[in-house]
């Protein structure tokens, strides 16, 4: 139990906005969402029905600014409009330090989840999250369910 706040710390550091779909009044999602405001990021919120003892977090999150969120659309237009910045006169992207060496190691060839997991020494499941992440920030494309290129 004492290690989840330090995860959810981890969480909202590595993410650039954090969705809250079901959050109780004491959640380790609020948690999160609390670290990710604290970081200055984007924190979103799916609205609940108020009688759900499940959506008093969610609920509350919207009351204190969090913005409301219906469709996914509305959170991958967002992300859109935040598209990697190119240096001028470069073909090369400006990559946050936390994609590089990702990014770099698609820049080869497009790979697996599976062999892009070896060579980082990362499990799949926390690769999973920064390369979902990467691909709505318009780095990488996925070419099938789990093999990734850089987006050209």
């Amino acid at each position: 139990m004492a290690n989840f706040p330090k995860r959810n710390r981890i969480i909202s550091g590595i993410s650039n906005g954090v969705l809250v779909v079901e959050a109780g009044h004491r959640s380790g999602s609020t948690i999160t969402a609390r670290f990710a405001k604290e970081e200055g990021k984007n924190v979103y919120a799916i609205p609940s029905n108020i009688d759900s003892s499940t959506g008093i977090g969610t609920n509350k999150l919207i009351r204190e600014g969090a913005t409301l969120i219906t469709k996914p659309s509305q959170i991958i237009k967002e992300f859109n409009q935040k598209k990697p910045s190119k240096e001028v006169n470069s073909k090369q992207i400006k990559i946050p330090k936390e994609y590089k060496s990702i990014y770099h190691l698609l820049e080869e060839n497009p790979m697996y989840i599976n062999e892009i997991s070896k060579k980082q020494k990362k499990s799949i499941v926390e690769l999973n999250g920064i390369l979902t992440l990467m691909e709505i920030e318009g780095y990488i494309t996925r070419l099938d369910q789990n093999k990734y290129k850089i987006k050209e």
